[in-house]
């Protein structure tokens, strides 16, 4: 038996471990709120970025059922879906950072303000990194779909609406939970 089989399996293993963890999650908001004293729930824990890692194994995982991918589709799906992922995750992270500098630069706790002239280049860098972000989105896109025939991609396009949904609504509730938490401890 050759590694790859083995590495493959691990790899299922582990997310399906991490998709357990996100369908609990999903669970767990799709609930109405109790506020209890004591510790915070542990998806009020989880930061912003764990929470979209949760819900790109999910999409991992779920994938074949929810788009009804052949067993000869997957692996190549899975392998397309990576690359449009590291495309948002590339983006959100060099826009996080873009915008991080443009708030420092005018934020009026400053102590020199920027000129103006460096204020338009980074808001250049900005709108650049958006267009660029917008062509990778798009070939990340034609890639998958060229392994999808209509309905798939349909199917595609409406769940990952619906993760993204979720997504939003863990992360407001891991909000709201940390919000309560504060307001337990002062009392």
């Amino acid at each position: 038996m050759n590694a790859a089989p083995d590495s493959w399996q691990r790899a299922a293993r582990g997310l399906v471990a991490i998709a357990a963890v996100a369908l609990y999650s999903s669970a767990a908001f799709a609930q109405a709120p109790t506020p209890q004293p004591g510790p915070a729930p542990d998806a009020g824990d989880l930061r912003p970025g764990e929470i979209q890692r949760l819900f790109d194994a999910y999409l991992v995982m779920e994938a074949q059922q929810a788009l009804g991918l052949s067993d000869t589709q997957y692996p190549n799906f899975l392998t397309r879906l990576r690359g449009l992922q590291d495309v948002r995750r590339k983006h959100l992270v060099a826009r996080a950072a873009l915008l991080g500098e443009l708030q420092r630069m005018t934020s009026s706790r400053a102590g020199r303000p920027a000129e103006d002239g460096v204020i338009r280049e980074r808001l250049a860098a900005l709108q650049e990194l958006e267009s660029r972000h917008a062509a990778e989105s798009r070939k990340a896109y034609t890639d998958l779909d060229a392994l999808l025939d209509p309905r798939q991609q349909a199917r595609f396009r409406v769940f990952e609406d619906q993760i993204e949904r979720r997504k939003l609504e863990l992360m407001l509730r891991a909000r709201q939970n940390a919000r309560q938490q504060r307001q337990l401890r002062r009392q």
